[in-house]
């Protein structure tokens, strides 16, 4: 009996959080309210803050999950025997895992234009920590900039990547002027050809062709399991 409770709880908090993300996303930090995401999750308001504490607290933790999958899915890198397929492979993960976390983009966008509360836990707690991984390599790269430099060219590829994603496909398409299944593909060629010349690496891989192994989405599609190709791979720490 203890064991379903529990199970039933863990599918509440589940639940709560997965109907939270998209109101959040949509209406703002202050737009959202408790009983509107009670509502939507199907549970009361007293439910909601005996697994979140109050609004805060459900906030912070639907931010967390972003932060907690960038930590994961963005360990330690080391640069590879090719300093730009390494870098044009980063930028190709960055891609895909903003395409699957576009609610969370567009949440965080409406924290700053809201000027949120939590901007400063949002930054001390897990912002400064994916800097500090992007600082390692850089300073390797390009040892003549200062760290400000490097903060100033990580905020513009992070914003400019996050402002293209959360864009309707349909508008993004219209304003390169392609087709809606062509503007992903043309954007992430762009992006780390963007990146390589910015840190003296040269530019990307020619047109036509899709560096990194992504579709016109930032899928991987190396292999059957849905791994890069060897050439497109990022070596991690241990």
């Amino acid at each position: 009996m203890g064991r379903r409770s529990r199970a039933d709880g863990d599918r509440t908090r589940e639940r709560i959080l997965e109907v939270a993300l998209p109101l959040f996303a949509e209406r703002g930090y202050a737009g959202a309210s408790i009983r509107a995401i009670a509502k939507a999750a199907g549970c009361n308001v007293a439910t909601l803050a005996y697994h979140f504490d109050d609004k805060d607290g459900l906030y912070l933790t639907v931010c967390q999950r972003l932060h907690e999958d960038l930590a994961n899915d963005f360990p330690d890198v080391q640069l590879g025997a090719d300093p730009r397929e390494t870098v044009e492979g980063v930028i190709a993960q960055a891609w895909a895992f903003m395409w699957s976390h576009r609610l969370h983009l567009q949440l965080l966008i409406r924290n700053v234009l809201d000027e949120g509360q939590h901007r400063d836990v949002i930054l001390d707690t897990w912002s400064e920590l994916l800097i500090g991984k992007a600082l390692v390599i850089l300073r390797v790269l390009r040892p003549d900039r200062s760290d400000v430099e490097h903060r100033l060219f990580l905020l513009t590829l992070m914003h400019t990547m996050a402002r293209m994603v959360v864009e309707s496909p349909e508008q993004h398409a219209r304003m390169l002027g392609v087709s809606v299944d062509e503007a992903p593909a043309h954007t992430l060629r762009w992006l780390q050809g963007l990146a390589c010349r910015e840190l003296g690496l040269g530019g990307s891989a020619g047109p036509g062709s899709t560096p990194g192994g992504q579709d016109p989405r930032g899928e991987a599609h190396g292999g059957p399991d849905g791994s890069l190709p060897s050439r497109a791979r990022v070596r991690t720490g241990d």
